[in-house]
């Protein structure tokens, strides 16, 4: 089961934000400074979930990340270099069905 989620929120106040599953402290935000940024912030997140885990070395951490893109999502383009994260044992979760809201038109999105 999962210990960490960390959600991409995008738009102009991009943030990733890393809460626990296993305590109701209040969870943490990492702000890319550019959408090139995001991989980095990531980077960021996954750092303090797991000090030490991006430490160069041949040994696995025994850590599993999976990966759920929505539809339309900028973090798709990361996907190579995500799973370059060698150390870490890399998922992607296919989406069936999403549904997501924008603040800006006030709607909401359906993707089959």
């Amino acid at each position: 089961s999962p210990e960490w989620v960390c959600e991409l929120w995008e738009g102009d106040r991009a943030k990733w934000r890393l809460r626990s599953v296993q305590t109701t402290k209040r969870p943490r935000s990492f702000f890319p400074s550019a959408p090139a940024k995001i991989l980095d912030s990531l980077k960021e997140a996954i750092g303090v979930a797991y000090p030490g885990s991006l430490q160069k070395s041949e040994v696995p951490t025994g850590i599993s990340i999976v990966i759920v893109i929505l539809e339309g999502s900028s973090l798709k383009k990361f996907l190579p270099r995500i799973r370059k994260l060698g150390r870490f044992d890399i998922h992607e979760a296919p989406v069936s069905w999403s549904r997501t809201y924008s603040e800006w038109s006030g709607e909401w999105t359906v993707s089959p």
